[in-house]
């Protein structure tokens, strides 16, 4: 008797048009099946004979004249790390997907008699790109940078090229649910679920080299397999090992699947009949091969309507994709870049990385603008001191013979002085135009979602608003719940505080209101996070003093709250936590980092108190030592005042070298002196000022702008 569940496959596909994305692909149609099938005999046998007309149709499954070739697109979802892999691992997939589904790979020797009769050649081959949607030459390989190569799912499907046109392939870092990767079945992508078309896949499961592996390099294959219509051998499920299965495929036995297991003499659902462990649509991870039917299968489906595969292959597709050709064109490269950090101060060496793609680069000019001591470079990762302060713009030109291409970033780096701008305790209740002034914001997606000044204070006239809402009914399509998703799961936005010296502040406290709301439906639907950040080297280093998730985050109320802001008291809350300065926290900032998720709402953040008590040391208190201004402008002297103790007193204005720039001794008998010591021509920077007077000294932190 042929078997049934591929046409369960089918249904179970269009079943998943409202399931959540993963590799899983039942839901409970098996048994509705078994039942109608009880009620009416007569079902099972069409379903039969609608099975082995699929299978026998001579001018789709069987006709394999001719060999059918796929445009591919790989985009590459990536945050400049290892997750951004090389071209020649995208290739080196490539090349084992046209082995495996050509029936050339070497490894076909060490199939099992009992199956060598059945396995097939596809005679189906994929080409990457050699033009984009638009008519670009293009390698077929698309790098994104998204925080979205963490989330894994179908909203991580960005820049979708036309489905009909391309085979899509997304690669990222992590993906939901803990699997390796998924494609729906062409049946499951109808109407307005195209935007789920498509193959996503992890990094590390991309070709045998990189951060791929051999072990892992035939995944991909098994996906393409969905991605044409193929269930697991055991039928439409994500769960091998459970229970004898049947995927409707005739020559595939039935089995219950072998997960990380490669018995090749299992037997177990029928004594007697070899089960087909080394198929590539099973778990076993050592599959070798396509059965004849499933090449059938695929062929028929490569060949149909559904998903709109019969598109895919036609002539003028391939002119259209730029795979005709015998030997594509080399192509311009798109300029890419990052930085070592987007935070950092004046004089602070940062490292540069150009991350170019889509043709080599033969050379490039790096533009530093608005201060830096190099302004242009021609290396790949030049190394750079910013002279001044503020935002900066950086400006990356790469040039090859096909062509160049230019990527400027604006207020990309954020430098700051390395002296502190306030000294604690202090508070920021956002009053004033003083207290935003010197924060400083990062939006590493460059989106809408970023921190900037808003009106909408605690019982006050300002604070500062994380925009996390966009009329996305617009844009983006539905949920599986029937929401509309905001799409900014993974997206991390950053506040900064000013610097702030806090070696004369103990018991310090800091504290914080907020307000937040959120589209998700309850707490458990929270993924959304905001932790706050300590770095006493200039952003260097950060360490974690404080997180707020869940209910704690969620202030203004649940589901529709997206676009909320707040206009009570009652819709802010109060975090705080205790921080221990030691003499390391001359300059101390604090950073409020936000991690958003597809139901993320506005956040609101005011009134950032740092409390303490100011101490003075003994001499100083003792002399009532005044330094200001400070920060003094450079070649203006430095005003002190002090109370005679009737002692001399010795004043040194040191480098931190500890070099001796100028020095001043005095022995005054008033009460009260007021003198200016000189300084010359010293340059803008750090200094120490130390005062020695009746066997002790203190230093003093002076600062040269």
């Amino acid at each position: 008797m042929k078997k049934l569940n591929f046409i369960v496959s089918m249904m179970v596909s269009l079943c998943l048009f409202s399931a959540k994305a993963q590799d899983t692909y039942s839901c409970g149609l098996t048994q509705k099946l078994q039942k109608l099938y009880a009620e009416d005999p007569q079902l099972e046998i069409d379903h039969q004979n609608l099975i082995l007309n699929g299978l026998s149709n001579p001018s789709n499954s069987t006709n394999k004249s001719t060999v059918l070739t796929i445009p591919v697109v790989f985009h590459i979802l990536h945050t400049y790390g290892s997750e951004n892999i090389s071209d020649d691992q995208v290739l080196d997939q490539v090349e084992i997907l046209n082995r495996d589904f050509r029936l050339m790979n070497s490894d076909t020797s060490d199939v099992i008699p009992e199956f060598k009769p059945v396995y097939g050649d596809v005679e189906i081959e994929f080409r990457l790109a050699t033009k984009d949607p638009d008519g670009n030459c293009t390698n077929g390989i698309d790098r994104i940078y998204s925080h979205e190569a963490f989330q894994g799912d179908d909203y991580s499907k960005l820049n979708q090229w036309p489905r009909f046109r391309y085979l899509n392939i997304w690669v990222v870092e992590q993906m939901e649910n803990g699997v390796a990767g998924y494609a729906y079945y062409p049946t499951a992508v109808e109407g307005m679920a195209f935007f789920r078309d498509g193959i996503i896949i992890l990094n590390n499961y991309i070709g045998s080299i990189g951060t791929g592996s051999p072990y892992n390099s035939r995944a991909l294959t098994h996906e393409v397999g969905h991605y044409l219509g193929l269930p697991h051998p055991w039928g439409s499920t994500n769960e091998p090992g459970v229970a004898c299965g049947d995927d409707g495929v005739p020559d595939t036995p039935q089995t219950k699947g072998s997960n990380l297991n490669c018995d090749l003499s299992l037997s177990e659902c029928n004594p007697g009949v070899i089960e087909n462990v080394q198929n590539y649509m099973d778990y076993s991870y050592c599959s070798r091969m396509f059965t004849l039917d499933q090449v059938s299968i695929m062929r028929n489906s490569l060949q149909d309507n559904p998903g709109q595969r019969n598109q895919l292959i036609t002539s003028e597709n391939a002119s259209f994709t730029g795979i005709d050709v015998t030997y594509p064109s080399e192509c311009a490269p798109i300029a890419d870049f990052n930085a070592q950090r987007r935070y950092t101060c004046v004089g602070e060496s940062l490292t540069f990385t150009d991350h170019s793609f889509n043709g080599d680069v033969d050379s490039r000019i790096w533009t530093f603008h608005d201060g830096a001591n190099t302004i242009t470079s021609t290396d790949a990762q030049p190394t750079v001191q910013f002279t001044t302060a503020g935002y900066k713009t950086v400006e990356l030109e790469v040039t090859n013979a096909f062509g160049t291409d230019t990527k400027v970033l604006t207020d990309y780096i954020y430098v700051r002085n390395p002296w502190p701008e306030y000294v604690g305790p202090t508070t920021f209740d956002f009053e004033s135009q003083s207290d935003f002034d010197l924060f400083s914001v990062v939006n590493y997606e460059y989106n809408h979602a970023r921190f900037a000044p808003n009106g909408n204070g605690k019982s006050s006239s300002g604070c500062y608003k994380l925009n996390n809402y966009f009329n996305h009914t617009m844009y983006f399509p539905l949920s599986d719940e029937g929401n509309y998703y905001n799409r900014l799961a993974g997206n991390k936005d950053e506040l900064i505080t000013p610097a702030i010296n806090l070696t004369t502040t103990t018991d310090v406290t800091v504290s914080f209101d907020y307000a937040c709301g959120t589209n998700a439906a309850n707490v458990n639907d929270i993924e959304e996070v905001l932790k706050v950040y300590v770095s006493k080297n200039c952003g260097q280093t950060w360490s974690l003093r404080k997180t707020v998730s869940g209910s704690d985050l969620v202030s203004m109320g649940y589901e529709g709250y997206q676009d909320a802001f707040p206009d009570t008291d009652q819709d802010w809350k109060t975090a705080s936590f205790v921080y221990t300065p030691n003499a390391q926290d001359d300059a101390t900032v604090f950073k409020f980092e936000y991690t958003a998720s597809d139901y993320s709402g506005n956040l609101y953040i005011d009134n950032i108190n740092i409390s303490g008590v100011l101490s003075v040391s003994e001499l100083e208190e003792e002399l009532g030592l005044v330094i200001a201004p400070n920060p003094i402008k450079a070649g203006n002297g430095i005003n002190i005042s002090y109370l005679s103790n009737g002692s001399p007193v010795e004043f040194k204005l040191m480098d931190l070298s500890g070099k001796v720039i100028c020095e001043a001794s005095r022995f005054d008998t008033g009460s009260f002196v007021e003198f200016q010591m000189e300084t010359g021509s010293i340059r803008a920077a750090c200094y120490l000022m130390e005062i020695q007077t009746m066997g002790s000294s203190i230093v003093k932190k002076v600062i040269v702008y």
